[in-house]
């Protein structure tokens, strides 16, 4: 017997992000060409997170760039 798909539904889209909630009871968070899936408990604490950062983030006076890494690839 062949197992049920899940659907999406689009909750939010902007040109940088995706957000959609699955029928199986997840939700997915696309940023570019990464999806990550998550329980809506989750992704409350991952909103008030990016609140947090962006409340930092005007509040703190510039800081200027860090030298690039050797390997040059991402930051953690």
């Amino acid at each position: 017997m062949p197992t049920p798909s899940c659907c999406r539904t689009l909750l939010a889209r902007t040109p940088s992000a995706e957000v959609a909630r699955c029928t199986c009871g997840h939700i997915h968070v696309s940023l570019g060409p990464v999806t990550i899936r998550m329980d809506e408990g989750t992704l409350h604490a991952t909103w008030h997170t990016l609140g947090d950062a962006l409340r930092a983030l005007s509040e703190a006076p510039p800081s200027p760039p860090e030298p690039a890494t050797a390997t040059g690839g991402w930051k953690q």
